[in-house]
């Protein structure tokens, strides 16, 4: 290979000497091999003496000694080849069964990998009291002597380590976990073969940890001489196994190892390797004690690299990844460690890829054999979906869902199931072709690329967070499942170049880079579970993020927080301490510069404040969100959530043309941006058919209600809480419409939905026979209705606390099924229990004391039929329903007191001034 030209020297690392910190990082006294550097270096001392037969090996000279043993190059006469002969110490060691014990672990685990990056064993056995192991002999010393011999390019660097990682993977797909990686135990051979050795601390996946320092599964091993030795304990009670250096925290803390402990010693290796230091300070990792230890301001923090190193950013993002001190927050496999690793976006792709072009367009290459083998260097994308979402996730997805025993699980699953696998293929097609444009077809810049990249992985890890909290779904979380898949951020936003130039750009430093992209990690699995419902999950993850969040400095990063914790807030009932962290969201986002996440916040805002009544305040952040929409360019979905919610308040404040005409907005943004099936087009139809119904336009209302029902359905199904209130919201409609009969179906499949889903005794039930009460009073079927009001009353007093303003309701419908039926006395008392809750709507409260009014008068109590009449138009008046208050005054023209029947009386309706 040719030396690196002038155009390559960013890629060097800078020469280290012998006695500089390079040098340093590898201790003597560490249970690394110690190379030898002439003949009479290389005399362990004691050993045997060369020219010693050791089983049927000839020992030719000591190659090193290391913790457990010395490793001698040997002579094999029977197969005539040269092996290196690792043979036990035969003193320093307190328990020399423990010592054979490991040698034995170590061959056995050797010989169950066959890959070229793993050094072969070829022969163990017993020489007097010790113990010897044949394997191959490399003739190139080891990786850490490799480093320290001249200065290596970063390119060079990655090479060997990628080999190695390869042999590591071996190992793992063997079900071993090494636990002790580190440069002195990769060997190399002089024509640049990389290999792993030392696998004494090796140990099967899966094997608990607390079996390598318990005495008695020391003693049942002793006792068990059939016990595979690969199984047996190796370390005294309490010890930590491993090399200081390179341990990940678990193995400080003495957690399962797995093979996302060699990950980190991998990581840990090679950050050094890289840049020349430790990535950690090691006095804070040897202080672990327990995982709490993880968090906080003592807990062991990623050191910045050198300034000047000229390793890309893409490397030690990857790096700093298998870092992380919480195993869950590196990559899922070492495979994909390497992965990552691996896919350098580099030139030299694309001049292979233009190259290929300008052959083919001189006629030189024929049947496109080149453009198809350049075209390979963008596959994948379908294996990387497949590991966040992929046969596996969707048999746990599903199986969760049937093991809730709820009605909808596997209709349900199957639907998820289908939103996922279309934002699956979205997302291959968007990294395909974001690939393509820049190493196959040239069209497109490298800094392009990788902007596109990061947003999609970014898309990837939030799918990732809403598949793993599918696996463990409940019944409750079923039924928003569908919501939390079409809440994932949309693909497009990857491919479109003005929005990617409004991402929020992560720090430049890596190790900050990394801190950032760990705790957004972690804030995107709290975001999904407060959208789940989860929220004491979600608050007990959350808690303790703050203090690391506020240390990064990362505006973003605090707003992202804020928001979360807002919103978790509101969802418990908080909604004043809601607006208060919604409110320091917006700030942070706004000294972020992060809009597109500060319109979010201002509409959660909104949201929060207009249901407090606080209409000032939510006008000044719908104001805000405009201003910083138009500043944006637009975003036809958001502008959509953030109508909806000004709609909301336009209609709080009685203001129903700007309600209707901000609906509509909405609706025209929601159509263009979002497919059919998506909950927020449905919501905006439901509640442009609410307003067109208090606009008195109840033809329009009802189509509009129809159409959210159809939409509704075919989205989740017909047995979807969603589609039960999309029934009562139509059977309003059709109420108000004076089309009872159409009304009534409507009802009742809500209530059949609910009785399916929750149980006959049960609130929502109870509400439901309400509506169906309703329906038949408007059909004048006072029997029928007096029969179900007064299942809804029994059912209220089984479930609802006493004096629950659900009763007022169903006392209501008794009360006017009773006067219906002519039994105006028995009315009275259920009326009068309707009338008596005082936070009830005025207009509601006005109905049931019209219709004691009249049972009153029927019972022959006109004086008191008058004055709840009086009262009733009153309450009609604040209400701002003039015509039932208008209906009210002509009943007591016609209803006059009786010292006064021979005088008609005439009464003015106020107009209204506004109200409820």
């Amino acid at each position: 290979m040719k030396t690196p030209d002038a155009d390559a020297r960013d890629d060097t690392l800078p020469a280290r000497r012998p006695d500089d910190e390079a040098t340093r990082l590898l201790p003597r006294a560490s249970a690394e091999t110690v190379p030898a550097t002439n003949e009479s270096d290389r005399q362990p001392r004691p050993g045997p003496s060369p020219a010693i037969q050791v089983g049927r090996y000839l020992l030719l000279r000591p190659l090193g000694a290391g913790g457990m043993g010395v490793v001698y190059a040997a002579y094999d006469p029977d197969l005539d080849r040269k092996v290196a002969l690792k043979l036990l110490r035969s003193e320093g060691h307190a328990d020399p069964e423990q010592g054979r014990a490991r040698l034995l672990r170590e061959a056995q685990a050797m010989a169950r990998i066959s890959h070229p990056n793993v050094i072969p064993v070829f022969d163990v056995g017993i020489w007097g009291a010790q113990v010897f192991l044949a394997m191959e002999l490399l003739d190139g010393g080891t990786l850490g002597q490799w480093l320290k011999e001249a200065p290596r390019s970063w390119r060079e660097v990655l090479e060997v380590y990628l080999d190695a990682g390869r042999g590591l993977v071996a190992a793992h797909a063997a079900g071993l976990v090494h636990r002790d990686f580190k440069p002195a135990n990769v060997l190399r051979d002089r024509r640049g073969r990389v290999c792993v050795t030392d696998f004494g601390l090796a140990r099967q996946v899966g094997l608990p940890s607390g079996d390598d320092a318990d005495p008695a599964a020391r003693e049942a091993a002793a006792l068990a001489p059939e016990r595979r030795m690969l199984d047996a304990p190796i370390t005294v009670t309490g010890a930590v196994m491993g090399t200081p250096n390179y341990m990940s925290p678990e193995q400080v803390l003495g957690a399962v190892p797995d093979a996302s402990t060699d990950q980190f010693s991998f990581c840990a290796a090679l950050y050094a390797a890289l840049y020349g230091q430790r990535p950690f300070d090691a006095a804070r990792m040897q202080a672990l004690r327990t995982p709490a230890d993880l968090e906080g301001p003592n807990a062991p923090r990623l050191l910045e690299p050198p300034r000047d190193s000229r390793v890309p950013a893409w490397v030690g993002r990857a790096v700093m990844r298998g870092l992380a001190l919480r195993p869950a927050e590196r990559f899922p496999t070492l495979a994909e460690l390497l992965d990552a690793l691996g896919q350098e976006p580099k030139r030299r792709a694309r001049r292979r890829a233009w190259g290929a072009t300008a052959l083919l367009a001189g006629g030189l290459l024929v049947g496109g054999g080149v453009l198809h083998q350049q075209s390979r260097v963008c596959e994948g994308a379908d294996a990387l979906m497949a590991r966040v979402w992929g046969p596996a996730q969707r048999e746990q997805v599903v199986r969760a869902f049937t093991a809730t025993g709820s009605p909808l699980g596997a209709d349900m699953a199957g639907r998820v199931a289908d939103a996922l696998d279309a934002y699956a293929r979205g997302w291959s097609r968007q990294h395909t072709e974001a690939c393509r444009a820049t190493l196959v077809e040239g069209t497109q810049p490298e800094a392009l690329r990788v902007e596109r990249v990061v947003c999609l992985e970014r898309r990837r890890e939030d799918a990732r967070a809403v598949v793993a909290l599918l696996s463990t779904a409940d019944a409750p979380l079923v039924e928003k499942s569908l919501s939390l898949v079409n809440a994932l951020p949309a693909l497009d936003e990857c491919a479109d170049v003005a929005r990617l130039g409004e991402q929020q750009r992560l720090p430049e430093s890596p190790a900050e880079r990394a801190e950032v992209e760990r705790l957004e990690a972690r804030l995107s699995e709290v975001k999904v579970l407060v959208e789940g419902g989860r929220l004491e999950q979600a608050r007990t993850q959350l808690e303790p993020l703050v203090e690391a969040v506020r240390a990064t400095g990362y505006a973003p990063l605090m707003a992202r927080l804020q928001l979360q914790q807002g919103w978790m807030r509101e969802q418990l009932g908080d909604s004043p301490g809601a607006a208060i962290a919604l409110r320091q969201a917006a700030f942070d986002a706004e000294a972020g510069r992060a809009d597109r996440l500060k319109v979010t916040i201002l509409n959660r805002l909104l949201y929060v404040e207009e249901g407090q009544r606080h209409f000032d305040p939510a006008e000044v952040w719908s104001g805000l969100a405009d201003a910083t929409l138009r500043r944006m360019g637009g975003d036809a979905v958001l502008e959509a959530e953030v109508r909806v919610n000004q709609g909301n308040l336009a209609v709080a404040r009685n203001d129903f043309p700007r309600a209707s005409a901000l609906f509509e907005e909405a609706r025209a943004r929601a159509e263009a941006a979002l497919p059919e099936g998506h909950p927020l087009r449905a919501r905006i139809l439901f509640l442009q058919g609410n307003l067109a119904i208090r606009m008195k336009d109840t033809a329009r209302g009802v189509a509009l209600m129809e159409r959210a029902l159809a939409l509704t359905e075919a989205a989740v199904g017909p047995l979807h809480p969603d589609t039960a209130r999309r029934h009562d919201a139509l059977a309003w409609a059709l109420r108000e419409a004076a089309e009872p009969a159409r009304a009534l179906p409507h009802a009742r499949a809500a209530v059949e939905i609910r009785k399916a889903l929750l149980g006959a005794r049960t609130l929502p039930v109870a509400e439901g026979l309400d509506e169906v009460g309703m329906c038949l009073l408007a059909l004048g079927r006072y029997d029928e209705a007096l029969r179900v009001y007064e299942e809804a009353l029994a059912t209220k007093q089984q479930v609802a606390p006493p004096g629950d303003e659900t009763f007022q309701y169903s006392q209501d419908g008794v009360g006017q099924a009773l006067l219906g039926l002519g039994r105006a006395k028995d009315a009275i008392a259920p009326l009068r229990l309707a009338v008596g809750y005082p936070s009830m709507p005025e207009g509601t409260l006005a109905e049931s004391g019209f219709a004691l009014a009249k049972a009153l008068w029927e019972a022959g109590e006109q004086q008191s039929a008058r004055q709840e009449a009086e009262a009733a138009r009153e309450r009609f008046v604040r209400a701002t329903r003039e015509p039932e208050a208008a209906s009210v005054a002509r009943w007591l023209e016609t209803h006059p007191a009786p010292e006064a029947a021979a005088v008609p009386v005439r009464l003015k309706v106020p107009r209204s001034r506004g109200g409820r």
